[in-house]
């Protein structure tokens, strides 16, 4: 599996998956749960779908830790 940067013009998520077709899905899963979760129920296009980059899903591990750290301060 590889895992794909999903996005929509205002947010984006990184998923696993084997290919783009299932990465569309899954990231869309994905980026519903966000909006929702801000409480947005806005119509989800997934306007880009490509393999993430090295930098983009270290940068992705970074703030994960980040956020968790500061949750539990």
């Amino acid at each position: 599996m590889s895992i794909f940067y999903v996005a929509t013009l205002a947010q984006y998520v990184l998923v696993e998956a084997a290919n783009e077709q299932e990465a569309r899905k899954r990231g869309l899963v994905e980026l519903r749960n966000q909006y929702a979760e801000q409480g947005l129920r806005l119509p989800t296009e997934a306007r880009t779908v490509r393999l993430a980059t090295h930098d983009e899903i270290e940068f992705h591990r970074w703030h994960t830790e980040r956020v968790a750290a500061e949750s539990q301060n």
